[in-house]
């Protein structure tokens, strides 16, 4: 063990000791567990864990949970590690720098950090900053139920304020470990913390031993936890009496009782919720009813959110805004969790209970279980003491033990009486839906709109693609229209100003069933509701669910019940959903969205000019300003028919999860199997027409803000606009400029830019996972140069010129070629051009054979003839430039006339898709001019691809120092992507010079070099290109399956997974040798065939991430024993190890510094987080700090020799 020297830190020593132990691990009061289950605890807590376990066979006991360790800023924390496992096994700790002999792994030429099976070792952390660090196990790190992880084998150090202390919130007593705990500090308030631990795939087993078996259908069941707790619907099927039909009283404890995951808190009482994905697999979507937080908690500019993606192994800081309660103090059962429906339905829920009374733990909850004490935090006023008058909540509730939760008083038109108990609990100001907490001020502007839900047939494409039980909301003013095809059915849009108060009188027109087809069976809905996110509302009345001890906030058929909303300020795209039926009609469209625009605001129709109540498309004029705006709902599990009343793509059995259905775009998509011909011109308004999907039309010069929203179902997507780029908060002008936005269900984003264009121009907006592009997720944003007839111009810009030429029509055939690259460039920009070819040969993935005999790459002109004589290896291409360099590029064909078709990975509703010989380049966020430097023939733009001999020249502009920006082809998305047709453009610092590390020789390429800024500190960078969705052969030419002994694959976990043309999979490794503790090793098997990216300790390094192809399956990037910004340039931004929630065009710019402040030096994995099944299939590779008196780099140039070498000819 190397000594690490903090004495100069002044740190206080944390002293952990803690143990690696199997026991049985109890998921809930039904029995569910798993009985391999493996945990660590603090060595002083084992004998009692083990103990409790043993009598309490089949229920859950509070000391069993993932272990959580506290320290504080500037704390040396030791970790002696006992391993009592029968296999090797470790703890890696992420985000924190350390010496490698503390890594918790066997990475590369690393002397080994993993203790073997009855062995100790100990580890040593400088706790540097605040957040959360999150450890698990790297001596056993395979994806199936024999690997550790998704047994449980995880925990998390939490780094506090200097000079805290925690304490028990039900004791006061001070604690050493434990998921929750109440923080003080000397100086600052008192908050309550809690950590949550997302997992998924959990190998639980029922109280009989034997899988899990869904009651309703017969068919076994995944399970997803939060905190070694699940609460899945299966164990909660109602009883005839409990006046409940389905899911409507899954969360309800007065049937159920409670949850085994509650939170407790006072009114008003500072939060924060540390949520940890220490999942193996799935990107969950944190969902928590009534309160929100910005995105960056210390930032003030930082947008306000209620929901986030987080991937495996990634960790995120909530701290609700206001507290407990949020700003209208809403006491009652606010629930928590994973907004991927199936998910939700799996177990993967919890409660957090705000009390409005004292408990001392002296009462009882209605069905008799105890009410747990909680001390109030000491720097607040304590609660009022529960009088027989006024007994706090839930004690008030009219409701019954067993059966179905009461209605909220004052909320359903002709309802019930409230009780005396009740009217003592109300707001000084009740009003109906605010009954308890009354959240807008008396002053505010009241805007009332009458919804219903209605259920009819939507049409998605021109192929008859049809949902025949289409269930939307609508303004009653629009109901009869849209049921008599007058007005298309589109998913609900109202708008409101910050400040207005919002009154929803709601009436349920739904029929009372659903189903009786191979997507679902028969259910009954008996209830619907009004669930929504970021306004301020009364949790017990109007949060449209029948949560925990609440009422259940919903109406049946024909009745009608009121929701009060308060848009407390700018909130920007607010989402809307039914919650008591959500997993049974959801996905037939039940979703809407509020949006909160500016104080002031009138919304416009772009048709007429007239005043509007409702719309997808809106003109918005603010006291600051005109915009268009478009709100675009993705959208999936879409159970749809086909023009013979054929269930599209059904799952194996009605009411599956295993990805039914289509997606659509606002109840819209465009399928590129019905647009047939040569994939070049699948986009092409020309060829085809314009697609189904939304037409988004604006102006030159237009202010435009998409509405992004994902209204259903499970799956996570990734929206792509060409040409346009937008700060990733629309509220934040230092967050970072991106071109694509990751989103999950019930997510929200606001995507703001100004449209440009010298003449009319069709931009492609898309979802770039293969499977969506394929089922049609993608359209139109139409700019026009000049007047068009239907269309309404801003008022605050200058008017358009009249139109002299016809817009274009559709004439059957391909366009014409495009003639002009287009003047995007300043006159006295620098030119950087670059000569590349399209070409195929077979990629080899590494030494072991693993190979794709179809690849199909983007080479340079210089490495052409080497690569084709396999003088060189295959990489991808990447290319720099500076930021205000003017940038052409001109591509080659060398295709064959003919080439493979894709045989695998499948897509959903597969069809003979023939490969097109035609290329192109696209290249993000750089300004061109759209109809000829695209690289994508899109709407009644020219053709932009050529075939095989041709050649075609793209001009770019470089306007800003963008750093990753992905290059892409769009002659055929289907078959050349995923075969390796994609490469980088990195755009660097003004002035920028580009070395090769390894012979100091100037350099245009590659994924390592030196960059030396203009009088700037130069930098080493490294390149990583991840990619997925490969058709992996052996060296003999036989197919590799991702994974042996697995079920059906997901369509978006098909195909083999890599960094740039490269993977090192496991299976290779294990063969020669079968130690999984020492599959990084390189002592054993050599360095990976992934890059080795090599640094000299303490050298500034920049990660350029991309991930260019293929699936819609979410990653995340780790790299060890390092942390950085999360945005650039932000410095109020999170600090992190790991990204996650990134897919097909995501790209990352990440800064840190090679072996941290100290310098370590080592071999440090750069990996995927996805342990099921990224990392085993060869995701991972290896960062390499050395000193620099015995590196095998150039060293980077002091700033001093820098100036001077550019004073001298730029000669090295």
């Amino acid at each position: 063990m190397t000594d690490i020297d903090f004495s100069s830190i002044g740190s206080k020593i944390r002293i952990y000791n803690i143990n690696a132990i199997k026991a049985k691990i109890v998921y809930n009061k039904y029995g569910d567990h798993d009985p391999n289950g493996l945990l660590y605890v603090l060595a002083e807590d084992e004998d009692e864990l083990l103990n409790q376990v043993e009598n309490n066979t089949n229920i859950p006991v509070e000391i069993v949970s993932p272990l959580v360790i506290r320290a504080n800023e500037g704390d040396l924390v030791i970790i002696n590690f006992h391993n009592k496992l029968d296999f090797p096994a470790s703890i890696h700790i992420q985000g924190l720098h350390y010496d490698v002999t503390s890594d918790g792994a066997n990475v590369g030429f690393n002397p080994t950090s993993v203790a073997q099976p009855n062995h100790k070792i100990t580890y040593k952390f400088y706790a540097e900053k605040q957040g959360i660090y999150f450890f698990s196990d790297l001596g056993n790190p395979v994806a199936d139920e024999t690997g550790s992880n998704v047994h449980g084998l995880f925990g998390a150090l939490i780094v506090e304020e200097e000079g805290s202390s925690w304490t028990h919130p039900e004791t006061g007593e001070e604690i050493k470990s434990g998921l929750y705990a109440d923080i003080h500090h000397k100086y600052n308030n008192s908050f309550r913390e809690y950590v949550l631990f997302f997992h998924d795939e959990s190998p639980v087993l029922n109280i009989q031993g034997l899988p899990p078996i869904n009651p309703l259908n017969g068919h076994e069941e995944d399970t997803h936890s939060i905190n070694y707790r699940s609460e899945p619907m299966r164990n909660r099927i109602p009883e005839p009496l409990s006046n409940c039909t389905d899911e409507d009283c899954m969360h309800s404890s007065w049937v159920w009782g409670d949850p085994s995951l509650v939170l407790h808190a006072y009114t008003g009482d500072p939060v924060k919720i540390r949520v940890i994905n220490a999942g193996i697999k799935e990107t969950h979507v944190f969902h928590f009813h009534v309160h929100q937080w910005r995105l960056n908690p210390e930032d003030p500019n930082s947008t306000i959110i209620d929901s986030i993606s987080i991937g495996p192994q990634e960790s995120y800081t909530v701290v609700p805004l206001y507290g407990a309660g949020s700003l209208q103090k809403s006491f009652g059962d606010s629930i928590f969790h994973c907004h991927l429906y199936p998910h939700f339905e799996a177990g993967m829920w919890g409660l957090f209970r705000v009390h409005d009374v004292l408990e001392d733990g002296t009462r009882f909850y209605p069905d008799g279980t105890k009410i747990k004490a909680l001390i109030p935090l000491p720097d607040r006023t304590p609660p009022p003491i529960p009088t027989p008058q006024k007994p706090g909540f839930p004690l008030f509730i009219p409701g019954v033990v067993g059966q179905k939760a009461p209605d909220p008083p004052l909320g359903i038109i002709g309802g019930r009486t409230p009780t005396q108990l009740e009217i003592n609990s109300f707001h000084p100001n009740a009003a109906p839906g605010a009954a308890f907490a009354n959240p807008c001020p008396p002053n505010a502007p009241l805007k009332t709109f009458e919804i219903v839900a209605i259920q009819l047939p939507i049409k998605y494409n021109n192929q008859n693609w049809h949902d025949p039980f289409g269930r939307i909301y609508c303004l009653a003013e629009d109901e009869q229209d849209i049921l008599n095809g007058i007005k298309e059915p589109e998913p609900l849009v109202i708008r409101v100003n910050a400040g207005d108060c919002v009154e929803i009188k709601f009436t349920n027109k739904l029929p009372l069933t659903i189903g009786g087809n191979l997507f679902q069976s028969v259910h009954i809905t008996t209830q619907c509701t009004c669930h929504v996110h970021l306004v301020k509302f009364d949790v017990l009345c109007s949060d449209g669910g029948g949560n925990g001890w609440n009422y259940s906030s919903g109406v049946k058929p024909g009745e009608t019940i009121i929701y009060r909303w308060y848009a407390d300020e700018e909130l920007h795209t607010c989402f809307f959903h039914d919650h008591l039926f959500a997993n049974t009609h959801q996905q037939h469209g039940l979703f809407a969205s509020l949006i909160v625009e500016p104080p002031g605001s009138n919304y416009i129709s772009p048709f007429t000019g007239l005043p509007i109540n409702s719309g997808t498309k809106a003109i918005i004029e603010s006291p600051h300003g005109s915009f268009r705006e478009f709100a675009l709902f993705v959208h999936d599990f879409a159970l749809l028919f086909d023009d013979n009343d054929k269930e599209i793509n059904p799952p194996p059995f009605p009411d599956s999860h295993e990805d039914p259905g289509v997606m659509g775009i606002n109840y819209k998509c465009a399928p590129l199997q019905f647009r047939p011909g040569d994939p070049a011109y699948v986009f092409s308004s020309y060829l085809h027409g314009d697609p189904e999907t939304p037409l988004l039309e604006c102006y030159s010069k237009d202010r435009i803000i998409i509405r992004l929203i994902d209204g259903a179902h499970e799956e996570q997507h990734i929206f792509n606009l060409h040409r346009y780029k937008w700060h990733k908060e629309i509220t934040n002008p230092q967050a970072p400029l991106v071109c694509s936005q990751v989103i999950g269900i019930s997510e929200a984003f606001n995507i703001e830019f100004t449209a440009e264009a010298e003449d009319d121009q069709d931009v492609l907006y898309y979802f770039a996972g293969l499977d969506d592009l394929w089922l049609g997720l993608w359209g139109i944003l139409r700019v026009y140069g000049s007047k068009m007839p239907h269309l309404v111009p801003l008022n605050d810009r200058p008017a358009p010129p009249e139109r002299t030429k016809a817009f274009p029509t559709p004439t059957g055939s391909p366009p014409p070629k495009a003639q002009d690259p287009g003047t995007p460039c300043k006159s006295c920009s620098k030119i950087r051009r670059f000569e590349i070819y399209a070409i195929q040969k077979k990629i080899i993935y590494n030494k072991f054979g693993d190979n794709d005999p179809n690849g199909l790459l983007f080479v340079l002109k210089q490495d052409l003839k080497r690569v084709l004589n396999d003088k060189i290896h295959p990489k991808p291409l990447i290319i720099r430039a500076n930021a205000g360099e003017c940038i052409e590029i001109m591509l080659t064909n060398l295709l064959p006339e003919k080439l493979t078709e894709t045989e695998y990975p499948h897509i959903p509703v597969e069809v003979p898709y023939p490969p097109s010989n035609r290329v192109s380049i696209h290249a993000q966020m750089l300004n061109y001019d759209v109809r000829g430097s695209d690289g994508a023939t899109v709407g009644f733009n020219n053709d932009q691809t050529i075939g095989p001999n041709e050649s075609i020249t793209y001009r770019y502009f470089a306007d800003d120092e963008y750093g990753t920006i992905i290059l892409s082809s769009f002659g055929d998305i289907r078959n050349h992507r995923h075969r390796g047709l994609f490469g980088a453009l990195i755009i660097e610092p003004q002035d920028s010079i580009y070395i090769n590390p390894f012979n100091g020789i100037k350099t245009n390429s590659g994924e390592q070099a030196i960059i030396i800024p203009g009088f700037k500190e130069s930098f080493r960078e490294f390149v990583i290109l991840s990619h997925n969705g490969i058709d992996l052969l052996d060296k003999n030419g036989n197919r590799i399956p991702e994974v042996h002994h697995a079920e059906h694959l997901d369509f978006e976990d098909q195909g083999h997974k890599a960094f740039n043309y490269r993977c090192e999979r496991f299976e290779n490794r294990l063969q020669i040798n079968p130690n999984r503790d020492l599959v990084f090793d390189s002592c054993i098997h050599g360095d990976p065939a992934t890059p080795i990216f090599i640094a000299n300790a303490g050298d500034k390094i920049t990660f350029r991430y991309a991930m260019p192809s293929d699936k819609p399956r979410n990653t995340t990037i780790v790299i060890h024993g390092h942390n950085w910004l999360q945005q650039l340039n932000n410095p109020y931004s999170n600090l992190i190890g790991v990204q996650g929630a990134l897919s097909v065009g995501s790209s990352l710019n990440i800064e840190l510094i090679a072996g941290g402040k100290e310098k370590f030096v080592g071999d440090y994995l750069y990996r995927s987080g996805n342990i099921r099944w990224e990392i085993e299939q060869g995701m991972w590779g290896i960062l390499r700090v050395v000193k620099k008196s015995c590196s095998k780099v150039k060293s980077l140039i002091p700033n001093l020799i820098l100036i001077l070498y550019r004073i001298l000819n730029r000669k090295i």
